[in-house]
């Protein structure tokens, strides 16, 4: 496991931190504990520049507010042929990671996030670093993102980024 892939909670910390926030009933913390591993899914899918792979870590319909636009897709072909990271990748983008992953509230099928995450050059130097509210559901026996809020902005239209 690299830094960029670097897990941020312990099997040891994530139960007291689940307390702290008042998610103390064991299917609300395994909730939190499958949203977490469907985050750095997410993370390492998108730092791989694999769309497919990328949508598969998604629950659709999957809705993304990013400035003032709403983007919906229906399903995951949709989503992988509108997520070509060239564009990213062109203003100097090499990865990205999280920073902070906050549970804010969960149920059996359902966990908000509250997060952080930096996009960086090459260099390992930070470039922009964005809040956001992620959505992670259990659809079907899959646990994906539904939907995401940041202020991330949208570079190319109908992208997810």
């Amino acid at each position: 496991m690299t830094a960029r892939e670097a897990p941020l909670f312990t099997p040891d910390t994530l139960p007291l931190l689940l307390a702290g926030q008042g998610i103390d009933a064991p299917a609300a913390q395994a909730a939190v504990q499958a949203g977490l591993q469907v985050l750095q899914d997410f993370m390492r899918t998108f730092n791989a520049r694999d769309a497919l792979a990328w949508a598969q870590v998604m629950n659709y319909p999957h809705v993304r507010l990013a400035g003032d636009q709403v983007i919906v897709w229906h399903n995951a072909a949709d989503y992988a042929a509108a997520n070509d990271l060239t564009p990213l990748a062109n203003t100097g983008w090499a990865y990205s990671r999280w920073d902070f992953i906050r549970p804010v509230q969960a149920d059996a099928t359902k966990v908000h996030f509250a997060l952080q995450f930096t996009r960086y050059d090459a260099q390992d130097r930070a470039r922009q670093s964005f809040q956001a509210l992620y959505v992670v559901t259990l659809q079907d026996g899959h646990w994906g993102v539904q939907s995401r809020s940041s202020y991330a902005g949208v570079l190319t239209p109908g992208a997810a980024f």
